[in-house]
């Protein structure tokens, strides 16, 4: 299947989809590790609920669409979450993942050994009000939004606090509940600035550069972003998950195309599932799947090497792929 869509000269391809809801319970983070993996922070809507498992991180398998294995569990101690919001990976393989809910980051090895944590709840310099966004620099610090003191902090890796910058308010530079977060080439910084629905570029050293998107649901438009990417042309993806789409934006904020998700084949996964449980296989033959199709609340997006853009959906439990497609023109039909 291959549906495109093509506006200002850049074509997107549907590809497929991985995971379903009974993988992941309401993921709202992923980072791309090695070898064709994904890892996957998740947390129930109904904590301890039937479907699937809350408050942990899942690596998973993107070729064969299969869980590797999941690492934590619901609760207070070393090792577990009552809400991880974010998930992100340093240059040594190192899994990070943050606790909206406990205002820690708790670090684990690619294995899922716990091996330590850090960060206190508070507003002073270094503590943590409702960490939600979290990446890593080139310089090996980490980057993490706060929607409780709309701020962005710059750490070390053990949790050193290098610097901050943001305060509540609407103006340039200022935040209102930042969510996700993202570092491009440049070393330049995109917030999604939750609140205030909008995304805003900052310097590395945290100087307002520009804001794209307004409040709204029209044609480029914002209501209430989660995440930010940017490929390697310096197009600008945002997870728009009030509506249920992602825009798509130039690197000079112009707006591209908004994609609204195109998962008319359930994944591998999503197929076994099925196969597995032959009384929802014959109510779905009665069903309108195509409600299914497309994003319902989409929490995170990110561009891998290939220039495909990954798109995880918080209530549908998967990940959409698309493929960003070079010097694509349309066919000759007058032959």
């Amino acid at each position: 299947m291959a549906l495109l869509q093509t506006s200002k000269g850049r074509t997107y391809s549907f590809s497929h989809c991985v995971g379903t809801l009974f993988a992941w319970s309401a993921p709202t983070d992923m980072a791309l590790g090695e070898k064709d993996t994904i890892y996957v922070a998740s947390r129930s809507y109904d904590p301890g609920g039937p479907f699937g498992p809350p408050q942990r991180w899942t690596k998973w398998d993107l070729i064969d669409d299969t869980r590797i294995f999941d690492a934590g569990s619901p609760g207070t101690g070393d090792g577990e979450f009552l809400w991880p919001s974010s998930i992100a990976l340093d240059a040594q393989g190192s899994v990070y993942v943050a606790d909206e809910y406990l205002n820690r980051i708790s670090v684990f090895t690619t294995e899922g050994q716990f091996v330590g944590k850090w960060g206190t709840a508070g507003e002073g310099p270094g503590q943590l009000a409702g960490p939600v966004g979290m990446r890593f620099h080139r310089d090996g610090n980490l980057y993490v939004s706060e929607s409780g003191n709309h701020r962005v902090q710059k750490f070390s890796k053990d949790g050193k606090p290098l610097g901050q910058w943001g305060r509540y308010g609407g103006g340039p530079g200022e935040l209102n509940m930042p969510y996700g977060l993202h570092i491009d080439d440049d070393g330049n910084i995109f917030v999604a600035d939750w609140g205030n629905d909008r995304v805003q570029k900052l310097s590395p050293d945290g100087t307002f550069i520009m804001h794209f998107g307004h409040p709204g649901t029209g044609p480029g438009q914002l209501q209430r972003p989660t995440s930010v990417a940017t490929d390697k042309d310096g197009d600008v993806y945002v997870a728009d998950w009030g509506n249920n789409r992602v825009n798509i934006y130039a690197k000079d904020g112009e707006f591209i195309m908004s994609l609204y998700g195109d998962a008319r084949e359930l994944s591998k996964s999503g197929k076994a599932f099925i196969d597995a449980n032959p009384d929802i296989a014959k109510a779905r033959r009665r069903a309108d799947t195509s409600v299914e199709w497309g994003f319902r609340r989409p929490s995170a997006v990110l561009v891998d090497g290939q220039n495909r853009l990954l798109v995880i959906e918080s209530i549908s439990g998967r990940i959409q792929f698309y493929q960003k497609e070079d010097g694509y023109s349309d066919p000759q039909f007058n032959l």
